[in-house]
């Protein structure tokens, strides 16, 4: 039997995601945002918290889905994965992939939410059509679960071109149980 797991969101230094953004004057969330930023580059996650939440309430979608993942990891808020899911949920509507993979991510485990893989597999696969690497190889092991080796195989191999850290690796056992 091949075992491949699915794996978590985004890589986060100091669990933040990183919007490369010019502050522009007359939005101050975008200013929000990098002063939040800049704090949890120093490890301040509750003065980052505090920025970040200041922004993500004037709807800044990479604000809300770091928010959301200060919720789900507990920095700089207590942790809360219902609180998390609602701030994912308004960054993926944005159309935010990252914040996309981990709701999915969320749907998937029935963390905060209800357990719903068709939720799950339409959140990743919005997120994976946007090139996110982390969907991509979730999707792929959904699909893989499903015994779907076809789209599995196509979907580890777009994570792999986009440099998931495993996606090359799930190729080669697809490869050596269904083609060799």
């Amino acid at each position: 039997m091949l075992t491949i797991s699915l794996k978590r969101g985004a890589l986060i230094a100091s669990l933040f995601f990183a919007l490369n953004l010019t502050v522009v004057a007359g939005d101050p969330a975008d200013t929000w945002y990098q002063i939040g930023y800049d704090y949890s580059q120093r490890g301040r996650n509750i003065d980052a918290f505090k920025w970040m939440l200041k922004a993500a309430n004037a709807d800044h979608a990479a604000a809300q889905n770091n928010i959301g993942l200060s919720y789900l990891h507990a920095l700089g808020a207590e942790k809360n994965e219902k609180t998390a899911f609602s701030w994912f949920n308004k960054a993926a509507k944005q159309g935010l992939p990252y914040a996309q993979s981990e709701l999915a991510m969320l749907y998937y485990e029935g963390r905060g939410v209800e357990k719903d893989t068709q939720k799950a597999y339409d959140w990743w696969l919005s997120a994976a059509k946007q090139e996110d690497e982390y969907a991509q190889f979730n999707l792929a092991s959904l699909f893989l679960d499903q015994g779907d080796i076809k789209q599995a195989y196509y979907w580890f191999n777009r994570a792999s071109n986009n440099n998931h850290p495993e996606a090359k690796l799930a190729l080669e056992k697809l490869r050596e149980k269904y083609v060799e």
